[in-house]
């Protein structure tokens, strides 16, 4: 499309354009970012979160799509301005390692659905005019994207047309340059806007689905019921089940039992921790901060920006409760004065240092507290009981508390905190725990408390009602390069012993790592456990033969290598695979809903004068309930959304008693007190826009399962691990 295009109409009376070029030089490089991710926003849809490396080597492409490459380059551009538009939004503030994973994975799956869709536009024939452009700007400039309104809205929120058009006749290089590129996107959007129409255009409402919409919403009823649950059927000797039974089901059902195509892998994931080296690393950065964290002050906001740009967390300047830090944190802070500072902590959830600015006596007590637990068997209470005892001798005698939580303690998590629960108040334990806990004095040891998960020896260490005003420096360990490298080539070296002939499971026992074992993954599944969505892997699994083995993936969390144990053709699940995990359950069901239906049958026949809850005293087993004001759109809480319920039920007439109806729950009978009759002159009136509503809804699911099989189908090369 040429430079000028849209600019050649006539322009309108000149007015004052002096705030809109400067609003518009001002955001030339949010205009370009823009550009760059206002069509991807429209058109992305999630496919999984993998993480991502972008050092690259240039060996391989960086990917292909359907055979189209995709360069380093052009990742870097987009993921750039992804970058800069987000540091925009947050005030220049750094991105942290998490968001970055996140930022990447967006920015690729944004250009493999571009890459696609465009594809299949040419693919279409689709195309675009530059009148048709021009005819959007000057003839339906409302329905312009906002983002582009957004630039030519004065201070009253009014969409200016006339500076818009005036600003299209401004020759200055940076304007010319930006309307060529704002050209350039309008034409992608009504190519798109084309595909899109292409797509929906098969979709269809019929007059069926909106009287049906219409009912669901708008029919309301009153209704007494009675329900015989499932869960009343007690007798164990229904689930006896012989082998005819389950085949005959089994030949009856059988298309209920068709197979996809599917495979099963083992697989092991080499998982991304931090270093040594990787903690020690954050652990001198913080150190380095520890005297300008000494010397910050908040009354010239050098302390408050000194936090903001280093720490993970923003400047808080409330009293926060002692439950709010973690246990080293806290034992810092129980021991400091007014504007000490701590030296590099570390606690569980990151590396901190600390500077107290004041402290204030709450309201609200908090406990720290040491536990020791012994499991409590039905089996072998009064044993459980006697070992208690026999803790709160030796703990009572003077021996570590701790050493005696690390070695004798049932709970697994005494072997990472020695017991030890660090901070709670009131509510956060079991009663009995609680009770004693709160009862007790600093220093106290007491016990055996018995609660559902056993004998617990108590210990407390401290009370305090102390709410405490931080500047805190927080930052979490991340894997380095240094160390997903090394993992990297830990995973190659293991894929290498595969590739000399060692069993898998042999090289997995070698590395110290488990083997786990996928269930059936079907094309239709799209999902490969450990990995998620990812195509190379799945198209991997679908075109190899057992036995074959995929060099180390890039998982979330680490890397993983993955090998084919079975290959499941399409078909018929066979019956010895399946009759005791899915058929008995089946076949169990029905006997239970066939004795249900019996019952319910006698219950009808004892109904007298139409009284349904006369019944009540004579069948207490069952659920006598009153529904009042029921509808599709608005269920019983006892009944639920059961489709097959209403069909049945809301057919009745005023004063009507059912027949027993099947249900998701068991079987119900109904006495109808009152529906709402239908109003046909609300409906032509609601009909139209039920209409338009459920066509914008199957619309979407139309573009969004089209786009599905678009993914699915495509043929993508991702060497994006290459170029970490």
């Amino acid at each position: 499309m040429a430079n000028n295009e849209i600019r050649e109409k006539p322009s309108k009376p000149k007015v004052q354009q002096r705030g809109i070029m400067n609003k518009m030089r001002d955001k030339m490089p949010v205009i370009i970012i823009f550009i760059i991710v206002a069509f991807l926003g429209t058109i992305i849809f999630e496919w999984g979160m993998n993480y991502l490396g972008i050092s690259g080597t240039g060996r391989v492409p960086f990917a292909t799509i359907n055979g189209e490459e995709i360069t380093y380059q052009e990742y870097l551009e987009s993921l750039n301005s992804q970058i800069q538009s987000i540091q925009q939004q947050n005030e220049g503030k750094e991105i942290d390692d998490k968001t970055m994973i996140q930022i990447r994975e967006q920015v690729w799956n944004s250009i493999v659905q571009r890459k696609l869709i465009q594809q299949e536009i040419n693919k279409l024939g689709i195309s675009v005019t530059k009148d048709e452009v021009k005819e959007w700007v000057y003839q339906r400039p409302e329905t312009l994207p906002q983002w582009l309104k957004n630039f030519f809205t004065d201070s009253t929120g009014v969409f200016r047309t006339d500076m818009m058009y005036q600003t299209l006749q401004d020759k200055r290089p940076e304007i010319s340059k930006a309307w060529t590129d704002i050209e350039r996107e309008l034409y992608l959007q009504l190519e798109f806007e084309k595909f899109q129409n292409i797509i929906s255009s098969s979709v269809i409402v019929t007059e069926g689905e909106v009287l049906q919409k219409y009912k669901d919403e708008n029919i309301f009823a009153d209704f007494e019921f009675v329900l015989l649950s499932t869960n009343t059927i007690t007798d164990t000797n229904i689930n006896n089940v012989s082998e005819e039974e389950l085949r005959a089901y089994y030949e009856e059902h059988k298309n209920d039992f068709r197979q996809e195509e599917a495979v099963k892998l083992k697989y092991v994931i080499f998982q991304e921790f931090p270093s040594p080296e990787d903690s020690a690393f954050v652990g001198k950065l913080l150190a380095t901060l520890t005297e300008d964290l000494k010397a910050g002050q908040i009354e010239d906001s050098s302390l408050i920006k000194l936090v903001n740009d280093n720490s993970e967390e923003s400047f808080n300047d409330e009293f926060r409760k002692a439950a709010d830090f973690q246990l080293n944190a806290l034992n810092f802070l129980f021991g400091a004065k007014i504007d000490s500072v701590s030296g590099v902590i570390t606690d569980m959830d990151a590396y901190r240092i600390v500077r107290l600015l004041d402290v204030k006596e709450g309201d609200e007590e908090f406990v720290n507290a040491d536990h020791i637990l012994v499991n409590l068997t039905e089996q072998d209470s009064a044993g459980a009981k006697f070992k208690a005892e026999e803790i709160l001798k030796k703990a009572r005698s003077g021996q570590d508390f701790n050493e005696l939580a690390f070695t004798m303690s049932d709970d697994q998590s005494a072997k990472q905190n020695r017991g030890n629960l660090g901070w709670f108040n009131k509510g956060k334990m079991v009663k009995e725990f609680e009770d004693a806990v709160f009862r007790a004095r600093i220093g106290d040891i007491v016990g055996p408390v018995k609660t559902q998960f056993g004998y617990h020896i108590i210990k407390v260490n401290n009370r305090s009602k102390k709410e405490f005003k931080v500047a805190e420096i927080k930052k979490t360990v991340s894997v380095s390069e240094i160390t997903r490298n090394a993992l990297r080539n830990k995973a190659r070296d293991f894929w290498r012993d595969l590739d000399e002939g060692i069993k898998f499971d042999s090289v997995a026992n070698n590395f110290k790592l488990q083997v786990s074992q996928t269930p059936e993954i079907t094309k239709s599944s799209g999902m490969i456990p450990g990995a998620g969505q990812n195509k190379a892997l799945f198209n991997f699994a679908f075109k190899n033969k057992v036995g074959s083995f995929i060099e180390p993936v890039k998982v979330q969390g680490g890397y993983g290598i993955y090998e084919i144990t079975e290959k499941i053709p399409e078909g018929y699940k066979n019956f010895d695979s399946i009759k005791t995990t899915m058929i008995k359950p089946l076949v169990v069901q029905e006997k239970i809903y066939e004795r249900l239906k019996q019952a319910a049958t006698e219950l009808r026949a004892r109904i007298q004068g139409g009284n349904l809850m006369s019944l009540k005293p004579l069948y207490t087993m069952y659920n006598f309930d009153t529904a009042d004001s029921v509808s599709v759109s608005k269920p019983n809480s006892i009944i639920g959304l059961d489709y097959g319920f209403f069909n049945a039920a809301f057919k009745l007439q005023n004063g009507e008693i059912s027949e027993p109806i099947r249900g998701n729950n068991g079987y119900y009978i109904v006495k109808m007190l009152n529906i709402t009759p239908f109003n046909e002159q609300d409906y032509n009136i609601k009909s139209i826009e039920i209409r338009k509503q459920m066509m914008a809804t199957k619309q979407q699911s139309a573009i969004q399962e089209y786009m599905s099989k678009l993914q699915n189908d495509a043929d993508i090369e991702d060497n994006r691990e290459l170029y970490m």
